[in-house]
């Protein structure tokens, strides 16, 4: 939401702390009117936070020109910036027209994708490349819904595939908009998992495959096994618990190790083609994160397959670090095994996963993975 402000004021927060002062100004205005909300200042914009329903407004205040464009403030480079919302509007809704209102699904898919597999993208970046995305094809401009499986798939393709740059002309304004995480990776597994998705069309398999790119809004389907099923569903989603928002990043590994052996990391195991075998300690932790502390962490370990039904034993439910910043298990029966990290600061900001494959059971007792 941009706020704009008084022309009569502007003189006033020139210089460098003028960016942070309107902020600031702006904050303390709001916080006098809302005095249970959260409210607080986030470089550009004023976050305000209702608890009741979680819903979030950045309200960014700004100087009117001439042009139609907005000064805004940045206290990270301690100035004004140029934003031109309306042009890039005007572009929206052409492409939209054209598109069949296509290009609005589409970016609320690339959202839901966004969101669910942790790819930091800004929501401009993904309304640019959408726009691209149908610049560069009129195959979809009529398409209804029954070829939006195929638009998805074709439209990460066109992701997994674009060229690393350090940032793309928005549209509509032509601006720069720069980003620094990688998005072709995680669009290269969307990709992969659409086309398996596709060719099991029909199968309860397939919404599970769509599940993996769009997250809890792809509704699952039962099939007969499943109603009869002699196990727990205890499998919780973190889109239940908060609200969802990927503006950051971060990255887990797991330390594997073993008595009288070496201490090896489960990534490069999986590069190497080593196999991950029962009886190993696991130790999960975070290698990166771009979220500034306070923050919290929390982590889900799943398991899938036959073995986890036979046990009773999927898990999956959202529980808290072992220690700091640390989930301790351990490697116990053959399957699939996910393990989700999420760092929760207003919300979720910031996800990661790992696919753990265990290559034997233990003769041991079950109590981990």
């Amino acid at each position: 939401m941009i706020f704009i402000l008084p022309p009569g004021i502007r003189l006033s927060y020139d210089g460098d702390t003028g960016p942070r002062r309107i902020l600031e100004r702006v904050r303390d205005d709001l916080k006098a009117r809302y005095k249970n909300t959260e409210i607080r200042v986030d470089q550009c914009v004023v976050r305000v936070r209702f608890t009741y329903n979680a819903f979030k407004f950045e309200v960014q205040p700004a100087f009117e020109n001439a042009d139609g464009s907005f000064d805004y403030p940045d206290t990270k480079a301690e100035g004004w910036e140029v934003t031109k919302p309306r042009e890039e509007i005007v572009a929206t809704k052409e492409s939209n027209d054209r598109t069949s209102t296509n290009m609005r699904h589409l970016a609320r898919m690339a959202r839901a994708w966004k969101n669910a597999n942790g790819v930091k993208m800004g929501g401009l970046l993904i309304d640019t490349l959408v726009y691209n995305f149908f610049d560069q094809t009129g195959g979809y401009d009529a398409a209804g819904t029954g070829s939006f499986d195929l638009m998805v798939r074709d439209f990460f393709e066109f992701l997994k595939d674009q060229p690393e740059q350090e940032y793309y002309l928005a549209l509509g304004s032509r601006q720069r908009v720069h980003f620094t995480a990688k998005f072709q990776p995680r669009a290269k597994k969307a990709y992969n998992r659409c086309l398996e998705a596709i060719a099991e069309e029909g199968k309860t398999s397939a919404n599970k495959k769509w599940r993996e790119v769009f997250g809890t809004s792809v509704p699952l389907a039962k099939s007969a096994r499943e109603s009869s099923r002699s196990f727990r569903d205890t499998e919780e989603f973190i889109e239940d618990k908060f609200p969802i928002d990927v503006s950051e990043t971060v990255s887990i590994d797991c330390e594997v190790t073993q008595a009288g052996w070496r201490p090896t990391w489960l990534r490069a195991m999986r590069r190497g083609g080593i196999l991950l075998k029962a009886d190993k300690s696991l130790k999960f932790v975070v290698t990166s994160c771009s979220v500034g502390e306070p923050y919290t962490l929390k982590w889900k370990v799943l398991n899938r397959g036959p073995e986890a039904e036979r046990r009773d034993a999927i898990r999956g439910q959202i529980v808290d670090s072992s220690k700091r910043g640390v989930r301790i298990e351990h490697s116990d029966f053959r399957d699939e095994h996910v393990v989700e990290c999420y760092v929760v600061k207003d919300g979720v900001v910031a996800r990661d996963r790992i696919d753990v494959s265990v290559s034997n059971t233990s003769v041991r007792a079950a109590n981990a993975l």
